[in-house]
């Protein structure tokens, strides 16, 4: 029986459990989450109290969400933040209700929580120009399609809309 309840829950709740990690401290000494993470990590870490405050302020338009599901097909996501940075603890409670809202599977979503350097240990930022957090990759069957960074141009749902629908988008440093 409890086994039954355990597999309906994650099945129906979509969400991955936490990958391991611990945080560490950053060479201010600050407690960071560092290397691969996922929406789980951020729920449960003692030292991200500010991912469930902002994910529970944000409400999303059902029929905002439902008009963008039917381009998410071959959509994945790499997302670079710092559990340190004031704009990944805003934009990143919104990414991911607005992820939620639309029903995006998490197998294809890649999160990396960096340090202050824009490092990670096992640099899963190399390559990837990745100059401010947050960064969202956004890929199409494996290629690039777009990308946010740091800071909306409109807001985050519109400046995602955008990306996601393929139209023409300038992140803030471009």
């Amino acid at each position: 029986m409890i086994s039954f309840v355990i597999i309906l829950f994650s099945c129906s709740s979509n969400l991955p459990a936490p990958i391991k990690t611990k945080p560490v401290e950053s060479t201010d000494g600050e407690m960071i989450l560092l290397g691969a993470i996922n929406q789980a990590n951020l729920i449960t870490a003692e030292i991200t109290p500010w991912f469930n405050s902002e994910y529970d302020r944000i409400s999303i338009d059902p029929q905002w969400a439902d008009s963008l599901k039917p381009f998410l097909d071959g959509l994945s996501i790499k997302i670079f933040m710092g559990t340190w940075c004031e704009d990944s603890q805003r934009e990143v409670p919104h990414l991911f209700k607005i992820l939620n809202a639309l029903d995006v599977d998490h197998r294809n979503l890649e999160m990396y929580a960096m340090t202050a350097e824009k490092t990670t240990p096992s640099n899963f930022e190399k390559g990837l120009n990745i100059t401010n957090v947050p960064t969202f990759i956004f890929y199409k069957n494996g290629n690039e399609m777009n990308r946010f960074v740091e800071l909306p141009v409109e807001n985050l749902a519109q400046d995602l809309a955008k990306i996601i629908k393929g139209e023409t988008y300038h992140h803030s440093y471009k």
